[in-house]
């Protein structure tokens, strides 16, 4: 039996291919998905004038501080103090061998016995020539006679007077005493070592008046004037910051190493201040336009440093900025971000180029 083939004619296969194409673009168009909506608080960059404000690096110290020395040599007998003991004034810290000075007391304190008998009894014996004299019962070389055996015991009495002062001078530097209220913040010798004049051995603040030592690069220098009020922040202290005053400024940096020092002293005083603490001092002086965005704005990838605006369909458009001083809790914005445009402060979901922004 033989197949018969059946001729199709061409313009009835174009036609059943046409449908066939067109039957397939309809079945792979895609639907348009939205973007995903992000809640988010924004804001409006402006440029507003701002203080200037420079900062200055600084390290905390009590105004009151010091190195408590002896002017005898000796041997440390006993320390009666620790670091970190407080002390009040008068209080017996450290005390040195002192028998020799003792035993020179001694020999004073007799010398003094002498002395006062001998100036006694040339004081008695000069006012009896003295009545002698104006009735003409001593003679002119009797009376001087009394008169230099006056003066030379009143110098000697003297004299003895000033070994005693030296003496109990010598006991009070044998006894190192507080010289005022305060804690105990260094100790340089122990027990049996020996002491010499001028050698530290304690040392001692009082945490009752703080002040901030910083420096000053010589292009601000100039700015700065006796009693100006200042801001000084402590990022150790959980970013604490507190008012200051500028009590002292120092016009020569010979030693300082080309950078100028001024004395700040806090109105303010804190329980979470400790001496050695390094601090920043905040200075504002003059103004300029700036735009300022808070620092919880900002996003870092790497080196880069952005944020994300809102366009005009609001949608989020990531930026990346280039940042200036930082203001407190603000950035300055230098370039990336203009004046008039929305950008996003915080947002409550994750945020990504062309997110649709939700003002909440």
């Amino acid at each position: 039996m033989k197949t018969k083939l059946v001729r199709t004619s061409p313009y009835i296969i174009a036609l059943a291919l046409g449908i066939l194409i067109s039957s397939c673009g309809k079945n792979n168009k895609q639907e348009v998905v939205q973007p995903a909506k992000v809640a988010a608080q924004t804001a409006v960059a402006k440029i507003k004038e701002q203080p200037i404000v420079h900062s200055f690096s600084g390290k905390l110290a009590a105004e009151k501080q010091s190195d408590l020395s002896t002017r005898i040599m000796g041997q440390v007998n006993r320390i009666y103090a620790r670091p970190g003991q407080k002390v009040k004034q008068g209080d017996l810290l450290l005390q040195i061998r002192n028998q020799d000075i003792l035993a020179k007391k001694a020999q004073v304190e007799a010398n003094m016995v002498e002395a006062e008998t001998a100036f006694e009894s040339a004081e008695k014996d000069l006012k009896r020539f003295e009545s002698l004299y104006k009735s003409g019962s001593a003679s002119d070389k009797e009376i001087d006679d009394m008169r230099s055996r006056y003066q030379m015991a009143k110098a000697r009495l003297d004299a003895v007077n000033q070994m005693q002062k030296e003496v109990e001078e010598s006991l009070r530097y044998a006894a190192i005493r507080a010289p005022y209220s305060g804690i105990i913040t260094g100790k340089f010798i122990q027990e049996g070592d020996m002491a010499n004049p001028g050698m530290p051995l304690l040392s001692i603040e009082n945490p009752s008046q703080w002040k901030v030592v910083a420096r000053i690069p010589e292009s601000d220098i100039a700015r700065l004037e006796l009693n100006d009020s200042v801001k000084v922040h402590f990022k150790a202290a959980d970013g604490l910051e507190l008012n200051g005053v500028i009590a002292e400024i120092n016009p020569s940096s010979a030693n300082t190493g080309n950078q100028f020092e001024a004395k700040v002293l806090l109105t303010d005083n804190n329980k979470q201040l400790y001496s050695g603490m390094y601090a920043t001092v905040l200075y504002a002086h003059g103004s300029k336009p700036l735009i300022m965005v808070p620092k919880t704005a900002l996003i870092q990838k790497g080196q880069l440093v952005g944020l994300y605006a809102v366009s005009q369909t609001g949608n989020a458009q990531l930026r990346w900025v280039k940042t200036g001083k930082s203001y407190n809790d603000s950035i300055e914005i230098l370039s990336g971000l203009m004046d008039g445009e929305s950008y996003i402060q915080t947002s409550n979901g994750k945020l990504f180029d062309g997110a649709l922004v939700e003002n909440k």
